[in-house]
């Protein structure tokens, strides 16, 4: 499998996750919200903290629809008043770059169109997300293949003929460092559709990082994604799901991004290297937990050993009982107790 490098970190078959909090549009437009929103991805442990770059008049048509789910949610705005509620300008995302180097957590966002896209390269963005709602959008793969930036491709409402459009002519237009997320975009997502399976196919069929887009409810997805493999993890959350706006009811909360990020560290920790040994931890057990072979009853000299007086008991220490073949049907030279070990000399 290709690696993928992202402001120096390795995303590959044998780094840990890459574990993104996905902010989105969750600051409501209020950039106190932002900052605070990186305070607490960076707090959690995350490596990076991921916003949308998108500007409104470029990505909507006078005809643009809103999602069911924003029904309740949106302010009853219509759908491009609500977009531009939540747009941030050059100087807002420069601001936000800035402060997340200084909190040492990586800046990332979706580049949605092209003047998106050049703000995004203007103020040093380390890679690009292309959200599910462009997975096909050939104009814009253009311009970012030509940058050469790494590119973290995300495939909700798309088939896999789709995908492989898209792969395909994202590395004709240049990119060079590809990653891919399945993703299902829906808010929150079922979990009968979130079909994990399918990360085996990409894993199979691109060769490159694979990972989860997640917007199910709850962390067990991401869980369960990181033990197939997932390299890459991407949760929206938000400071509280009661906040208004489209996205919040779909995201984690603070304590929930921290819990997650620590349970995918462990449960990278007990992946382990698949080479089957007595770890130092258990060690002790080897005396306390294994067993020897003990007289079960009293056993009289020149009495046969049967499978009815001499058995495994705990502890160790003894005749270790897979050697029970060399004692059946021998005799004991000795009268033997119950509940005494078994040893070479009695036989």
């Amino acid at each position: 499998m290709k690696k993928q490098f992202i402001q120096g970190r390795e995303i590959s078959d044998n780094s840990p996750s890459f574990i993104i909090a996905e902010a989105g549009v969750n600051h409501n437009g209020s950039m106190d919200l932002a900052f605070k929103l990186i305070d607490e991805a960076k707090n959690s442990g995350a490596d990076c903290v991921k916003f949308q770059t998108f500007n409104t008049e470029l990505c909507e048509s006078k005809y643009a629809l809103k999602p069911d789910y924003f029904s309740g949610r949106d302010g009853e705005l219509s759908k491009k008043d609500f977009s531009k509620s939540l747009e941030f300008d050059k100087a807002q995302f420069k601001d936000l770059k800035q402060y997340c180097d200084e909190k040492e957590i990586i800046f990332l966002s979706m580049a949605a169109d092209y003047l998106s896209f050049e703000i995004l390269m203007d103020i040093g963005c380390p890679a690009i997300k292309i959200g599910s709602s462009d997975a096909l959008n050939f104009p814009l793969f253009k311009l970012i293949g030509e940058s050469k930036i790494p590119v973290i491709y995300s495939t909700g409402i798309s088939t896999l003929e789709n995908i492989r459009m898209g792969v395909d002519y994202l590395y004709k237009s240049g990119v060079e460092d590809l990653s891919i997320l399945q993703c299902t975009s829906q808010y929150p997502a079922p979990f009968k559709d979130i079909n994990l399976n399918v990360m085996n196919e990409y894993k199979k069929e691109f060769a490159i990082p694979v990972g989860l887009s997640d917007h199910s409810q709850g962390l067990h997805v991401p869980f369960a994604a990181v033990g197939m493999g997932a390299k890459i993890i991407e949760k929206h959350f938000t400071l509280s799901r009661n906040l208004p706006g489209v996205d919040h009811i779909a995201s984690v909360e603070p304590v929930e991004l921290k819990n997650m990020v620590s349970g995918i560290r462990e449960i990278e920790d007990a992946m382990g290297d698949g080479l089957k040994d007595i770890k130092d931890s258990e060690k002790e057990h080897l005396k306390t937990m294994r067993k020897s072979l003990f007289s079960l009853d009293s056993i009289k000299k020149g009495q046969l050993f049967t499978l009815k007086n001499i058995g495994a008991k705990r502890p160790a220490g003894g005749i270790l009982p897979s050697e029970i073949d060399a004692l059946l049907g021998k005799t004991a030279k000795v009268d033997i107790y119950k509940d005494e070990y078994i040893t070479k000399e009695m036989f």
